[in-house]
């Protein structure tokens, strides 16, 4: 596999970090491989790959892929490098001469593993239209820190007595603005004065 590359536009409220970050938890979440990644002089790169067993190493259905991240001005380049297509190329010699459904689960690899870069740039390209907002989450996410409050529009962590989050500028009361008196989640109205929210 070749590599593959793509250009971004970065929008001014988004850190590379965060973009790292949700394509790391969406390949860990959505295609249950392991990653790591670490911080370059150009930028970051992330590898990524499905736990070694052997059933999915004979058959040729594991995925791995390296993901490289430079960002110059206002531009993001993503680079998607070769994964490993030694698996796919034994499991589909050994099926052509010894178990020829060896060499159908080898292709089907090959194809999933053609397909891993396209579904990645499809999930850059939704962050940043989100603003890096939402996010695959693994798990139930970070523990809340004591003394702190979830922001609910970009879940970052805040101080109990902020008024406004500090990565999106999201209010963080949960009260009327108009007479105080506490909210309902997801209320359109005030309960008490009536105020469209």
């Amino acid at each position: 596999m070749a590599n593959q590359s793509k250009a971004f536009r970065m929008t001014p409220d988004l850190e590379l970090e965060d973009i790292v970050d949700s394509v790391e938890a969406y390949l860990r979440g959505e295609k249950f491989m392991e990653t790591q990644s670490s911080q370059t002089t150009d930028g970051f790169v992330l590898q990524a790959s499905q736990p070694k067993d052997s059933w999915k190493t004979i058959s040729g259905t594991r995925l791995a892929i390296t993901v490289q991240f430079m960002q110059v001005s206002d531009v993001l380049n993503v680079t998607i490098g070769e994964g490993q297509w030694s698996d796919k190329l034994g499991a589909g010699a050994i099926g052509m001469f010894v178990a020829w459904p060896l060499a159908v689960t080898a292709g089907f690899g090959a194809v999933r593993q053609k397909k891993l870069p396209a579904e990645i740039f499809a999930e850059i390209e939704k962050i940043i239209m989100l603003g890096g907002r939402q996010i695959a989450i693994n798990g139930a996410g970070a523990k809340v820190k004591a003394g702190m409050v979830v922001c609910p529009s970009c879940k970052a962590q805040n101080s109990e007595n902020a008024k406004f989050c500090k990565k999106c500028g999201g209010t963080l009361s949960n009260n009327c603005p108009e007479c105080g008196k506490p909210l309902e989640p997801n209320s359109r109205f005030c309960t008490s004065c009536g105020k469209k929210l």
